[in-house]
């Protein structure tokens, strides 16, 4: 149990129970941020809050949310809740029901909700923001794959994505690394296409609506197929919107490649073709259509997309 006291807030001797807000749950700690003493408080009820809002009562509290964080904690807190334990929490209670049910993390939901520039309905998981394609990949990687067989492994996971992260770092048989240019959540920064390790250093490799925006792709795929082991194996997706791969390096301006690409930082289209990239890269491919060879029941129960295939390459043994 958690023990949260702020004076300015509230009188001496009755500090507040945290728990208690959520029917006596055990909930994780308050971040360090909130309740850091050096940083002073800011409360003023008689100075921040004007008579206009006294029969407010939430605005009252907003406005001392406001003055007692401040913006700089406002945003620290905002980012710590998108992946608290508490927000799930309360998500997985609110959003119960039997409709929809999502492997990443076994959430039983009534429905997903609605998510993408082009608005897809039912989408993104309530309780995790798993979309599609994680709760795809994640069946992938359990039913299809053998990286939960308890043999040691090293892994590289471009991008990535927290839905599936915590499974695969939660193993103490993988040898897990993340990685990403941009991302600071990652494990280390790294251009994929000069990634900074020797030769058939990793095990398994997963990337995922990476490539789409890398402008020299073929390079990427060829730095995959170098620091993968011979008889290791990764999952490249990308998202298959043409008929055949398009790009056009002219195209720099984001409106113009939201156009002609879809979104403002893709710089091609990919179709099926996509698989002979892949091949000169080095590695055997397999596309594998493994979602239709599941129920149309559990396809709709777990909202995914029937078109969506899985790219499995693989490096020959040498």
């Amino acid at each position: 149990m958690v023990e949260f006291y702020q004076p300015e807030l509230f009188p001496a001797g009755q500090p507040r129970d945290i728990p208690d807000l959520l029917g006596h749950q055990a909930m994780p700690a308050l971040p360090d941020f909130l309740i850091d003493s050096s940083i002073p408080p800011r409360y003023d009820p008689v100075r921040t809050i004007p008579s206009s809002q006294v029969d407010r009562p939430m605005s009252n509290v907003t406005a001392a949310a406001r003055n007692v964080l401040g913006f700089k904690r406002r945003q620290q807190f905002r980012r710590w809740l998108r992946d608290s334990p508490i927000r799930k929490f309360v998500n997985r209670v609110t959003h119960l029901g039997t409709e929809r049910y999502c492997p990443c993390c076994r959430a039983s939901v009534r429905r997903f909700l609605p998510y993408g520039l082009e608005r897809r309905e039912e989408a993104r998981c309530p309780v995790c923001a798993a979309l599609e394609r994680h709760r795809l990949i994640w069946l992938y990687f359990t039913q299809k794959t053998d990286l939960f067989d308890g043999t040691p492994r090293k892994m590289l996971h471009v991008a990535p994505e927290p839905q599936l992260s915590r499974h695969f770092s939660s193993k103490e048989y993988i040898d897990y690394l993340s990685a990403d240019l941009m991302n600071p959540r990652a494990m280390v920064k790294m251009d994929i296409t000069d990634i900074q390790y020797p030769d058939n250093t990793f095990d398994v490799i997963y990337c995922s609506h990476v490539l789409e925006h890398v402008p020299d792709d073929r390079k990427a795929m060829r730095e995959f197929h170098r620091v993968l082991k011979p008889g290791g194996w990764a999952i490249l997706q990308v998202p298959i919107t043409a008929e055949t791969t398009f790009e056009d390096p002219t195209v720099t301006s984001p409106e113009e490649r939201e156009r002609l690409f879809g979104q403002h930082d893709h710089v091609r289209r990919y179709g099926p073709d996509y698989k002979d990239r892949l091949a000169d890269a080095g590695f055997s491919v397999k596309v594998d259509g493994f979602v239709r060879e599941l129920d149309e029941k559990e396809i709709a129960r777990m909202g995914l997309m029937q078109s969506e295939d899985v790219y499995f390459c693989t490096k020959p043994a040498e």
